[in-house]
């Protein structure tokens, strides 16, 4: 049992190691971003999502929980997905042109928008 503790240890050690290496920073950028795109929109649309449908929907009980996962996972997607290119974006702008320029975050602000907000649905409406 001591020697499935120490190598769970020396298994953490190297993937903290591997986590605080330079290089890897943009990406684990990019995938932490979307991770945390995805719960703050499901945070963020499901109680609006609730209190939305239950005061202005008809329908029955399963139409409306239908609607709210639906809503919910619709805004967390394009959170998730924004933030993926906006931070992908911002990565590549910095690697090509080898700094940051505070022009690249309006950039990648506006490639991201266009292609994940585009779309005229009522997600996209509301944010």
């Amino acid at each position: 049992m001591a020697g499935g503790g120490d190598s769970l240890r020396a298994l953490l050690r190297a993937a903290n190691a591997l986590l605080q290496q330079r290089r890897y920073h943009a990406a684990l950028a990019v995938i932490k971003g979307f991770r945390n795109g995805a719960v703050y929109g499901a945070k963020i649309r499901a109680p609006h999502a609730l209190v939305m449908t239950f005061l202005f929907k008809s329908g029955s009980f399963r139409e409306k929980l239908k609607s709210i996962a639906q809503a919910t996972y619709a805004h967390s997607r394009n959170l998730a997905y924004f933030v993926f290119t906006y931070k992908g974006l911002l990565a590549a702008q910095s690697r090509l042109q080898g700094k940051k320029i505070p022009f690249h975050s309006f950039l990648a602000a506006c490639i991201g928008g266009w292609l994940v907000f585009g779309d005229n649905n009522p997600i996209n409406s509301q944010v």
